[in-house]
């Protein structure tokens, strides 16, 4: 699918990637502070298939002896999404791209505290719009079954649901304590666990029926 254990080519984008932590993360705020909601509800599926992807990836360079990069990946994804001459392709690759930029501050977050309020912001605004996919996901022909069975559970939940989920399991643990977790919680009436540790920080309740007279 990818080949970015090829020898690395020039792109702008690499200036950005080799500049400094809390520039790269402003970069990634604002980049998807101009992306329009279904945008951001793609990159949360690819997210979520990113994950095994880097996995896979780091095994295959390691039997290579050599090492993954996702700095290459990021390139990779930019430079054939440019070359992509079709719709599939085009959207296929872009939703990656920005998927592998969240994942990149993802792990500079684990090793620099001060990038976590950002890259919470930014995961809020992408849990923001998880449910969305509840139109956008079903027929979606970008992305194959196999791709979509992460949502299965939560595709049906009821919209606050949907984005307990993307905070809870979706997203990186790193950002839970964040201020603007509680931000959200408040936002879509989610209940707000400061200590949470394993189950994740936000959980929603349904309203109980009203009973009758």
């Amino acid at each position: 699918m990818f080949g970015f254990l090829k020898k690395k080519t020039e792109n702008p984008l690499r200036a950005i990637l080799n500049g400094g932590n809390a520039d790269y993360a402003n970069f990634v705020k604002e980049l998807f502070d101009g992306l329009d909601n279904a945008t951001k509800a793609h990159v949360l599926v690819a997210y979520q298939n990113l994950i095994p992807i880097v996995g896979a990836m780091h095994n295959v360079a390691k039997q290579q002896g050599s090492a993954f990069s996702i700095d290459d990946f990021i390139i990779e994804c930019a430079e054939k999404q440019s070359a992509a001459r079709d719709e599939i392709n085009m959207r296929r690759f872009a939703w990656f791209m920005w998927a592998a930029m969240v994942y990149r501050l993802v792990t500079m977050s684990s090793r620099d505290v001060g990038l976590r309020d950002t890259l919470a912001e930014v995961w809020c605004d992408i849990a923001r719009c998880a449910p969305f996919l509840k139109a956008l996901l079903p027929d979606n022909v970008v992305w194959k079954p196999d791709e979509k069975v992460w949502f299965d559970l939560m595709i049906d939940d009821p919209k606050p649901g949907m984005v307990a989920w993307a905070i809870n399991h979706g997203g990186p643990k790193v950002i839970w304590k964040s201020s603007a977790i509680k931000k959200l919680a408040d936002e879509f009436g989610l209940f707000y666990f400061e200590g949470a540790e394993t189950m994740g920080p936000v959980s929603y309740i349904p309203p109980r029926p009203a009973p009758d007279e």
